[in-house]
């Protein structure tokens, strides 16, 4: 195997996705945004003291280490004390420039009926980090080619994974939202999105990449869903845009 090939490149100088409706990643957190309940109003929100650091760090160079579906960067970060030394520490970072560094996740709940209690449909499938088949909600990357914003991606990503459409769709966070991140040394960003009430798609045919053979869609109620999730069988984003999700529901009285 060939060494992977060096490039440096400047910081911030991926391929901007305001023209497609995704919003770029920022180099630092800021101001928490108010949540919203999904109905329009604004939930309370916390909003911390500043920190000691606040706007005393600067990323100076992303450095790509290595580039294939994941890129992983060599990322300098300079940090300034208060007496004004500097000093720079080195990060691996790993994103999806080519997604823009955006993804969506879409929860597909089903209201209860006289016959069937509240459910959710989930997707199983092989997660080649843990080595383990894992639950998950259907979730992909924003795909400047396919989609025109995480809106679209998410309705996408359901029909292919789960084979659902349709449904009323409630954005989990606010429109100018940056995008919730996914973890500490990833650059990636993702927002939730909730389906009320998907039907199967009649096509019956699940447009799905090579390495999501393993995909099988089942449905599970809440009580089953809370117990995937505290038996740490639900990816880390899913756990996310359930908990949003359910607050919504429980918000409208649907569960």
């Amino acid at each position: 195997m060939s060494a992977p090939s060096l490039e440096a490149v400047p910081a911030g100088t991926a391929a901007a996705p305001e023209a497609a409706g995704v919003s770029a990643p920022v180099a630092s957190a800021g101001t928490p945004r108010p949540a919203t309940d999904g109905q329009g109003s604004t939930a309370a929100v916390h909003r911390p003291e500043e920190h000691p650091w606040h706007e005393r760090f600067d990323v100076k160079e992303d450095r790509v280490l290595h580039k294939r579906y994941m890129t992983v960067y060599d990322r300098a970060v300079r940090f300034t004390s208060d007496s004004g030394q500097a000093h720079t520490v080195q990060y691996d970072v790993v994103g999806h420039p080519q997604c823009h560094f955006t993804s969506a996740v879409a929860f597909p709940f089903h209201p209860a009926t006289a016959a069937t209690p509240a459910q959710v449909t989930l997707v199983r499938e092989y997660a080649q980090g843990p080595n383990a088949l894992m639950y998950t909600l259907p979730c992909g990357g924003f795909d400047p080619k396919k989609h025109s914003n995480l809106r679209q991606c998410a309705v996408a990503e359901m029909r292919e994974e789960a084979m659902l459409v349709g449904g009323e769709v409630v954005e989990l966070l606010p429109e100018d939202h940056p995008g919730q991140s996914e973890l500490k040394w990833s650059r990636n960003k993702f927002k939730p999105f909730l389906f009320i009430d998907p039907q199967p798609d009649t096509s019956g045919h699940a447009e799905r990449d090579a390495e999501e053979h393993t995909i099988q869609v089942m449905r599970v109620t809440i009580p089953e869903l809370y117990d995937i999730i505290q038996t740490g069988q639900l990816m880390m984003l899913s756990v996310y845009a359930t908990f949003l999700s359910l607050e919504v529901l429980k918000a409208r009285k649907l569960i």
